[in-house]
């Protein structure tokens, strides 16, 4: 049986440009397109709330959900393959490096990675963007059900040598999901410390 981990969960609305003065803190979800944002945020509130698609970029908005009147579950739309105009994606950037910037209670960043894929050119340049503007990030690598062991430990190896923490996870299985909830909730506390998370 799938656990409930959050009781009450609004759909605050899907903003071209995200609010940056949210009074409460906020959990950002990013990552390439298809990588299963939708699906993981789901399984978290455990409820199918956010929208999926197996149509890459499907998600083109900035998608905000209110979780027990506690934080907020922020879903951005996916960079990398997304099958939009180059103008489209461009116009994305701006309003994303801006909410990222300037939101006032932005706690965590979970940056997603597709174990089978990898981590791929597009996921170090955001990376590198979100290291260099100081902004606390963790990886959680989606769809282990799919990957092979070799597919595994090849991207477990990529991920090491960053020297980041990361959190295994499967939507379908529930697999690590409870470990991405428990940190949510342990970093609501202003005096949270990421590294001493494990």
């Amino acid at each position: 049986m799938k656990q409930a981990y959050f009781k009450k969960v609004k759909f605050v609305g899907s903003f071209l440009e995200a609010p940056t003065r949210l009074e409460l803190p906020q959990f950002v979800f990013c990552g390439r397109s298809n990588v299963g944002k939708s699906s993981l945020i789901n399984a978290i509130l455990n409820q199918k709330i956010a929208k999926v698609s197996k149509t890459p970029g499907k998600t083109t908005t900035i998608n905000v959900f209110l979780v027990d009147e506690k934080f907020y579950l922020v879903d951005l739309p996916g960079y990398g393959f997304a099958k939009r105009s180059k103008s489209m994606v461009n116009a994305w950037q701006k309003p994303i490096e801006n909410y990222l910037l300037n939101a006032n209670m932005l706690r965590l960043i979970f940056l997603l990675i597709d174990t089978k894929i990898s981590i791929m050119p597009s996921d170090e340049i955001f990376l590198n963007w979100l290291k260099y503007n100081n902004l606390s990030t963790v990886i959680v690598l989606t769809k282990i059900d799919k990957a092979s062991q070799s597919h595994l430990a090849k991207t477990k190896k990529a991920i090491e040598t960053l020297n980041i923490k990361y959190i295994k996870t499967s939507s379908t299985y529930h697999k690590g999901i409870d470990k991405l909830a428990q940190l949510i909730e342990q970093a609501c506390d202003i005096s949270f410390n990421l590294s001493l998370f494990s």
